[in-house]
């Protein structure tokens, strides 16, 4: 499992419920079509900050999620974030699931 992490220095202090809906509606989608696709995560820090975490089977769909998520914030939210994310990739060494 390949794991994409992303975060996000926001404009505003917390996500409102229309961008978490344009993001489960349009952005969420677009990463379902990238082969492997098994989660994303938002973490909202309601402090300014945001960071997002997707997982794929291969280290290919994790690193197509950045390419997608770059072109898709900046064409739809590039107006509530501060600069670009920090991000990276890696394979997932342990996970505990209760």
């Amino acid at each position: 499992m390949h794991t994409s992490i992303r975060i996000y220095k926001s404009k505003i202090e917390k996500l409102d419920t229309d961008v978490l809906q344009k993001i489960e509606t349009e952005f969420v989608q677009i990463l379902r079509t990238v082969a492997g696709f098994h989660a994303y995560r938002i973490i909202d820090s309601g402090n300014y900050s945001i960071a997002t975490i997707s997982f794929f089977e291969t280290e290919q769909g994790a690193n197509e999620s950045i390419e997608k998520s770059q072109k898709w914030v900046h064409s739809n939210l590039a107006h509530l974030v501060d600069g670009p994310p920090t991000q990276f990739t890696g394979q997932q060494v342990f996970s505990e699931v209760v």
